[in-house]
């Protein structure tokens, strides 16, 4: 008889153990989402968590014997962030034996080796409903993985044809950002049906598999701003398998450093032949410099000594303006709030905006959604220019983010005290504005259109071609720094107001342009529609 044999083989999704360190090393719980590429093999919708190239690479040595290689890379791209990842385990040198005769004369006769590897490949995305539904929605964010596996042994002769096989599954993510302190996370991990494609094919024999489909309920809580606690609950779809728990704590007493310790639950079979679970613990340590990160995990399997497994985690995060002070804990808050729209508000005019003023409509649209106010005497101001400061404020207000629950941003001229500091912080970790070189900020200088093309932009989440192929202005190349920011401005129709005159990249903006761009974000456009509808 033969020792290796499709018998005892059966349809394994790696994906399950591949997680990355940082995850592993914190009880393994991912349902709430990991915010870097890891998310890729974990839960799809956290790749929508932060923007950038983001790679992660994870190896280790299961059982003294199984060699385990996880690599995984996503990017942005105008429909989404999209993700490859590859997973294989392998075993080399088994031997194949056979048994001849019987009794004292049974001889066991070594005929050749073998070597066992399991693949699985993954293709994912990640978005927020915000993108799909023109801005509501950047709250809820939605990830899908479709994998394809391939296992069995290679050499052995024909007497191991018949021990391999191949299959295709898909995950689903969702993940609801609470708020800046909370993220709350569904997993469900191959759930497609046998008529849709979810199985594995034995070759050969043709015996076809499902693949166990696991469902994970979690959650992601920061405490304060260095302690963050994950809990998971792994909702059982076998018959018999028990449901199972993972929590973990990551803190960062640094901004390059965290320490982590966890408990990962697993089944086990039991004596009695039922199965129960084993509380696995598990340990890590993360480094973070530049956006090159460095994680390892501990983390034991069972109650015997020899089966505990060091991971180790190589990867990498591209490290954006949004992202200054970047550190583990808190790195992926978000929590948008929207504006709040009273039904039928009383327009709000002022002395110094007349009825054939060119902005007057839009003026007097945001003051009455309180985005932009006017002064005490009854002013609106409209030519008064605009500070990087005050234009931070206003896009905060827009979007009505509560500032007390962002961390202040690392500037050398921002610090407690400095108007407006606060917003910057949110516009800075939000992505719309970022500082410059030399670490400054400027709250002062006053913003250019150029600038301003580049900041409403971002703010309205438009998709920006790293090169275009013509002038998006006649007085601006299209081989100008903000020319594709710009093009998608002007695509957008945000500088409309400016008809088919120059751009004028260097004019200052004032209070009157501001109001008048702001006026054509999309969001901001739907809060005005409501408004002057009286629908709520």
């Amino acid at each position: 008889m033969f020792f290796c044999s499709t018998t005892v083989l059966a349809a394994i999704d790696l994906s399950d153990l591949g997680v990355g360190a940082r995850c592993l090393g914190q009880g393994k719980y991912y349902a709430a989402g990991i915010d870097d590429a890891s998310a890729i093999f974990t839960n799809p919708a956290a790749l929508a968590f932060s923007r950038g190239f983001k790679a992660v690479s994870m190896n280790g040595t299961l059982l003294s014997d199984v060699n385990y290689l996880l690599l995984g890379a996503s990017d942005d791209s105008a429909l989404g962030h999209f993700g490859i990842g590859f997973i294989n385990a392998s075993v080399s040198g088994i031997p194949i034996t056979t048994v001849e005769g019987s009794g004292a004369t049974r001889t066991i006769i070594h005929s050749g080796d073998t070597e066992y590897s399991n693949r699985v490949i993954l293709f994912s995305y990640g978005t927020k409903l915000g993108r799909i539904f023109r801005g509501k929605g950047d709250h809820l964010l939605f990830g899908l993985n479709l994998k394809y596996f391939l296992q069995g042994f290679s050499g052995g002769g024909v007497v191991m044809n018949d021990a391999a096989g191949a299959g295709m599954d898909a995950d689903l993510g969702l993940i609801w950002d609470v708020n800046p302190r909370t993220n709350l996370g569904l997993s469900v991990h191959n759930f497609l049906p046998a008529d849709w494609g979810g199985r594995f094919i034995w070759q050969k024999n043709s015996v076809t598999e499902s693949i166990p489909m696991t469902v994970r309920l979690g959650g992601d809580f920061q405490l304060n701003q260095q302690l963050n606690l994950g809990i998971d609950y792994d909702l059982s779809r076998q018959t018999g398998k028990p449901s199972l728990w993972h929590t973990g704590l990551e803190f960062s007493p640094i901004q390059i450093l965290a320490l982590r310790v966890g408990i990962d639950q697993k089944a086990k079979a039991e004596t009695s032949g039922s199965i129960g679970t084993d509380n696995n613990m598990t340990a890590g340590v993360g480094l973070n410099f530049k956006g090159f990160t460095f994680d390892y995990a501990y983390s034991q399997f069972g109650e015997i000594a020899n089966n505990a497994t060091h991971f180790f985690s190589i990867g990498f995060r591209e490290k954006r303006e949004e992202d200054r002070g970047f550190s583990y804990v808190g790195q992926k808050r978000k929590g948008p709030t929207s504006v709040t729209v009273i039904p039928k508000p009383v327009i709000r005019s002022f002395k110094d905006v007349p009825n054939d003023y060119w902005a007057r409509k839009p003026i007097e649209y945001l003051a009455a959604l309180k985005i932009m106010s006017g002064y005490g005497d009854g002013t609106f101001r409209p030519d008064k220019v605009l500070t990087r400061g005050e234009l931070a404020a206003i896009l905060v207000k827009a979007k009505g983010f509560k500032v007390a629950d962002y961390p202040p941003v690392d500037f050398l001229d921002l610090y407690p005290g400095v108007g407006f500091a606060p917003f910057i912080s949110v516009a800075v970790q939000r992505g719309y504005m970022k500082g410059y070189a030399d670490g400054t900020f400027r709250p002062k200088a006053i913003v250019t259109r150029a600038q301003a093309a580049e900041i409403f932009a971002n703010y309205a989440g438009l998709y920006q071609k790293e090169k275009v192929s013509q002038n998006p202005f006649p007085d601006v190349s299209k081989t100008h720094w903000v020319a594709p920011a710009l093009a998608a401005s002007k695509s957008a129709g945000l500088f409309e107001y400016l008809g088919g005159k120059d751009f004028g990249p260097k004019e200052l903006l004032t209070r009157a342009e501001a109001a008048e761009i702001l006026s054509k974000v999309p969001f901001v456009k739907e809060e005005i529609k409501e408004m002057i509808s009286g629908e709520n």
